[in-house]
């Protein structure tokens, strides 16, 4: 059984020769890659990248309980609810923390330095840098007209700015050494170490205050009743040694007195046991606090790099280079029907045998 088929080879003499024929097309086009390469690198916004290190304490939770706080329960007739504390936030969520929205929102209303020693509101900052002071659509202002409990109404310019900060704000976690890593890039340079070091001091209060707010709120409790109860305590006192002033000369024998003196003196041992043992607990919840309290280690401040990021001017100086000198070299193969003489087209017959 016989079957033809086109093979198609390159002469690499007439590949040459349509290279050298085509050599002012090849330059003319590699030089308007080159120059549009270099435009964009010589005029390009320039960016500067600031990174900060932070090692938070690595935490089991707070499985004990304070001393036995959480089972002192039914005093006065009145629970305290205090439950063993666990720590839910894990730290390799961390980073999700600067990547939400109440955060940017701060962000923005933030006073930082700039490069020049002005004190500068981010918002403005960012209109005036990296939006260029353009004026905003009237559509891009508008905003929903309900204001529900818990829910964040923004208008599409808040959330386009957002949007390009996530970008230019970015954190990870190293899960071996446990090293947080925050980086922000910005035009000025100082800024973006502003930005940094606000991003660093954001997640390490929303973490102490997420570890801490519960205990914190132990603590106010019992200190509340520790007040009331020393007020009690201290009325119950005064009771009875006014009592004892009264009923002082020893010819003094009533009945009626003695009762009035055991229940004065049963009420006070009450009410001082009691405010005793609740200030034992304040004491325990107050220690318990300080050391449920996570402590964050600075390893690297952000510094202010004098070395910009962006643009590689180098780097896209040769990918300019590159990219013109390959397109030039495949535009010059279909003009003027060059491909026709590069390549050799021959029929071939082959057999198939089958058996």
């Amino acid at each position: 059984m016989e079957r033809e088929e086109d093979i198609i080879t390159i002469d690499f003499k007439a590949l040459l020769r349509v290279l050298w024929k085509e050599k002012w097309l090849i330059l003319a086009i590699t030089s308007l890659f080159v120059i549009g390469g270099a435009l964009y690198a010589f005029t390009a916004r320039e960016e500067f990248v600031s990174e900060g290190k932070i090692l938070p304490e690595v935490s089991g939770g707070t499985g004990s309980s304070l001393g036995g706080l959480a089972n002192l329960v039914g005093i006065g007739g009145f629970e305290l609810g205090l439950k063993n504390n666990t720590d839910a936030i894990r730290p390799d969520l961390y980073p999700d923390v600067i990547k939400s929205t109440p955060f940017f929102l701060d962000l923005f209303q933030q006073k930082f330095i700039n490069q020049l020693g002005d004190s500068v509101r981010f918002e403005s900052f960012y209109h005036q840098k990296i939006e260029k002071s353009k004026v905003p659509d009237e559509k891009d202002l508008k905003k929903f007209e309900g204001s529900p409990v818990g829910v964040l109404i923004l208008n599409r310019l808040t959330e386009n700015r957002i949007k390009e900060l996530k970008e230019r704000l970015n954190a990870s976690i190293d899960k071996k050494s446990g090293v947080i890593t925050i980086s922000a890039k910005m035009p000025d340079p100082v800024m973006a170490a502003e930005v940094a070091s606000f991003s660093m001091e954001y997640l390490t209060n929303y973490v102490t205050d997420y570890r801490t707010e519960k205990l914190k709120q132990e603590v106010d409790f019992l200190g509340q009743k520790v007040a009331a109860a020393r007020g009690e305590f201290y009325r119950d006192q005064s009771r009875k040694a006014s009592y004892a002033d009264q009923f002082a000369a020893p010819s003094i024998r009533l009945k009626l007195a003695d009762v009035q003196r055991e229940r004065i003196e049963s009420e006070y041992r009450l009410s001082s046991n009691f405010y005793n043992e609740l200030l034992k607990k304040y004491e325990e919840a107050k220690l318990k606090l300080q050391q449920e309290t996570p402590i964050f280690q600075v390893l690297e401040p952000p510094i202010a790099s004098t070395f910009k990021s962006e643009p590689a001017r180098a780097m896209i100086l040769i990918f300019s280079l590159t990219g013109g000198v390959f397109f030039a070299i495949i535009f010059a193969f279909f003009w003027k029907k060059n491909l026709q003489i590069v390549t050799i087209r021959r029929r071939v017959r082959t057999y198939i045998f089958i058996y």
